[in-house]
């Protein structure tokens, strides 16, 4: 049988990227994210290469930490009170370059999806800019990008589900399946030669987009076979 294709970054990322310049000022930032509904974009040099990544968490730093110098005591008492000490640092500046994360994880077009979402949430992400082998940014790939493919019709889901039913690659031999699709669940009726057979089923069904769950209830018409224990 054939797997199913993983998607990869570059089939479900945005772009063109949306990004600023290391000279770019808080007002131009605040506009771009704001005009584009974005909560963050890559900083890129002449070249399109990536410098860091500057967020509305870090244009809110200065309204929340003031224009003035902090004193290590005060970042001391902002450290114990659960804020980011690093906020403060990056407070009084004044362009992208000042107020930017230096320091940036990244994702490549080629990549699998999972690997990467599965990534984001490690490390916290709520994005990540998509680079070449030259380190220019392609793209970037966001929370939102990665639920895109879940939001679908269900009868959408149910047409793939359908096909994938109909494909003997796929579908195992003696298959006899009534597929339903509520709220992106697939409710699976019917029967199937063994019990393996419906586990085959299930895999396949969970990797069509939009899938939200499987539930199992087909029947097997044989006992799955054992294999003999060599003497």
């Amino acid at each position: 049988m054939r797997p199913e294709e993983p998607k990869k970054v570059e089939q479900l990322m945005t772009t063109p990227a949306i990004t600023a310049r290391p000279e770019s000022s808080y007002g131009e930032i605040a506009q771009l994210l704001l005009d584009h509904d974005i909560s963050g974009l890559p900083v890129v040099d002449e070249e399109g290469r990536l410098r860091g990544i500057v967020t509305e968490a870090d244009l809110v730093s200065k309204e929340a930490y003031g224009y003035r110098r902090r004193s290590a005591l005060g970042l001391l008492a902002d450290y114990l009170r659960g804020h980011d000490p690093q906020w403060a640092h990056r407070a009084p500046g004044r362009t992208a370059s000042q107020l930017m994360i230096p320091v940036v994880d990244t994702a490549r077009p080629g990549e699998d999806v999972r690997t990467v979402a599965r990534r984001m949430l490690q490390v916290g992400r709520k994005r990540l800019p998509v680079v070449d082998e030259e380190n220019r940014v392609v793209g970037v790939l966001s929370r939102r990008d990665l639920l895109r493919p879940m939001v679908r019709d269900d009868e959408a889901i149910r047409s793939d589900v359908v096909e994938l039913l109909s494909d003997p690659f796929r579908s195992p031999e003696g298959a006899e399946v009534a597929p339903t699709v509520t709220d992106g669940v697939v409710t699976l009726r019917g029967t199937v030669r063994w019990q393996d057979d419906a586990e085959v089923i299930e895999r396949f069904i969970q990797g069509i987009a939009g899938v939200v769950g499987v539930d199992d209830l087909l029947k097997p018409t044989e006992a799955s076979p054992r294999p003999v224990r060599p003497y």
